[in-house]
């Protein structure tokens, strides 16, 4: 078995129980941001599945979508919600666009550092995703589970 397919299967593992306790403990945001981590993750792999060579290219425009994507949801659910990790999550999905876009104007990179840096920014955001959720108290209210911005400001409305 090779480093990389060890790598793999790591990552894969800590994706999985970070997806796993978001769907099972966390609110609407993060079960939103486990959807965008586990959307991207598929589309990515499915990518380097169908095109090997091209997927992981440095630059590839494909996993720049792809990860464009991941940033743009990750920015939407930072807006939307009054939680403070998908904040974080976006800042390092477009930490990982800055170096999908570093690795292809610059050509020398070594591609083991191209990937150490994205697998580096993918880990951070499951780690922001995995802290959001364990400080979402088990025992927390409704209102707060779903974490809505909009709510949270309908209801200061009301008892104003």
């Amino acid at each position: 078995m090779t480093i990389q397919v060890i790598l793999a299967v790591v990552f894969d593992t800590v994706a999985a129980a970070v997806l796993l306790l978001a769907f099972a403990r966390g609110g609407r945001p993060e079960r939103l941001g486990g959807l965008i981590n586990l959307a991207g993750l598929v589309a990515s792999t499915a990518v380097r599945l169908i095109a090997p060579t091209i997927g992981w290219a440095p630059g590839a425009a494909s996993i720049l979508a792809i990860d464009l994507c991941v940033a743009s949801g990750f920015f939407w659910l930072g807006a939307t919600t009054v939680r403070f990790w998908p904040i974080w999550a976006a800042g390092f999905a477009v930490a990982n666009l800055f170096m999908s876009v570093c690795g292809a104007l610059l050509p020398r990179v070594p591609l083991f550092a191209y990937h150490t840096g994205l697998g580096i920014y993918a880990y951070l955001a499951l780690g922001a995703l995995a802290l959001g959720t364990l400080r979402l108290g088990a025992d927390a209210e409704p209102h707060i589970r779903h974490g809505s911005r909009r709510s949270w400001i309908d209801q200061l409305k009301e008892t104003s």
